[in-house]
């Protein structure tokens, strides 16, 4: 997979669904998701769980 930025078409488009449920990411937030899938970090639903309560990873 390549390397995923902010600027990519798919994190646009991740950034576009959030905003049709009506969620968004902070620019900091953004930044540290994009590190975190560039480094191969394992997402899953409890991680996404606690960005979206606390804001932080």
């Amino acid at each position: 997979m390549k390397e995923l930025t902010r600027e990519s078409k798919e994190f646009k488009r991740v950034l576009h669904n959030l905003h049709l449920e009506n969620l968004s990411l902070s620019p900091d937030m953004q930044k540290r998701v994009v590190e975190l899938v560039n480094a191969k970090a394992p997402i899953s639903p409890d991680l996404i769980k606690d960005v979206l309560r606390h804001g932080k990873v």
